[in-house]
């Protein structure tokens, strides 16, 4: 494989996970910034030029150079490993990090998977590979709050989301060029400190539970929230998660546009009875330009699922975070 095409002057960007939504929304994009190579399994669509993109009611077609994960090469040496894939993270880290073991050169990994166990598990999937050397690599935790939508619609892939797109970052020191990328390729940025990264995963799962119950049912977020049994759901949802984080010593961040920690405060004063009065004012808080938007629940293990088990590590009941959690994996035939 030869990458001659790549421009020496720029970082290099290795993104994994094209094909998917994420992936390919972000090598669409961070090609602004930086030299991309674009890394997936499932190529075929791209190839045969049948997947699109499309933002603020612009549509374009996905032309960038994508190989198989097979094809790929440590001769590439990219600054940054991108990795775009679904939990769990462990697999494809070790496939790409292997690759690296006697490199003198090892690319710094970029984190994007949703949940509170991405950083960790990359942390003791790089430590496999190279032992008390792992500290090396650096672990960048990204945080994407645009929602993105995939349809296929005779034969071709349509991957829809908004501009601008918001992004925060836990850990980047040391590596400002990551945030020059990003700033290049004109994403909204907020940038955290290592320290705050468990807290972050915590607060973006959040806003991921957001709408779950209303899509355990079939209800896009604005449909289950005009539904007071559903809505109910939702705020339950969303209390008994906040006492999970509470108990574990974990903490909510406010975000630009995505008022969490307040969002959070108000969750724990507030009878639930009292924010259905409410529920128009929600949709337009909460939502988020997600109302239409159909929740993913392939991540539910992740999602509902990560608050059931880590309630009962705890010994905290949540019965409704479990219900919800039952009845996708029912709807999923798990």
């Amino acid at each position: 494989m030869c990458y001659n095409y790549i421009r020496r002057d720029m970082k290099k960007i290795a993104i994994i996970g094209i094909g998917g939504r994420t992936g390919t929304m972000f090598a669409f994009e961070l090609k602004k910034g930086a030299e991309v190579l674009a890394v997936g399994k499932e190529i075929e669509m791209i190839n045969q030029k049948k997947v699109y993109l499309e933002r603020n009611g612009r549509l374009e077609l996905f032309e960038e150079k994508v190989i198989k994960d097979s094809e790929f090469k440590e001769d590439f040496q990219p600054d940054f490993i991108f990795l775009t894939t679904k939990n769990p993270v462990s697999p494809a880290i070790k496939f790409y990090y292997s690759k690296f073991k006697r490199a003198k050169k090892i690319p710094a990994l970029l984190i994007s998977q949703n949940g509170f166990s991405p950083f960790q598990e990359a942390k003791n999937a790089l430590g496999e590979i190279f032992g008390k050397d792992f500290e090396k690599v650096k672990i960048v935790r990204l945080i994407l709050f645009n929602p993105i939508q995939k349809k296929e619609i005779k034969d071709k892939i349509f991957i829809s989301y908004s501009s601008p797109i918001r992004i925060a970052l836990a850990n980047p020191e040391g590596i400002e060029d990551l945030i020059e990328i990003f700033k290049k390729s004109h994403f909204g940025v907020e940038v955290f400190p290592e320290k705050e990264v468990k807290n972050l995963e915590f607060s973006k799962l959040f806003l991921n539970l957001v709408g779950m119950a209303s899509a355990s049912r079939g209800f896009s977020v604005k449909d289950g929230f005009s539904n007071s049994e559903i809505l109910k759901e939702e705020i339950e949802v969303l209390k008994e998660y906040v006492r999970v984080v509470k108990a574990i010593g974990g903490k909510f961040l406010n975000f630009s546009h995505y008022p969490v920690k307040f969002l959070a405060h108000l969750l724990e004063l507030i009878p639930t009875n009292l924010f259905l009065v409410f529920e128009p004012l929600l949709v337009k808080i909460i939502s988020q330009k997600r109302e239409e938007k159909t929740k993913d629940l392939d991540e539910i293990e992740f999602y509902n699922g990560a608050v059931v088990k880590l309630g009962k590590k705890l010994e905290i009941k949540t019965p409704v975070n479990e219900r919800i959690y039952k009845r996708v994996l029912e709807k999923l035939n798990r």
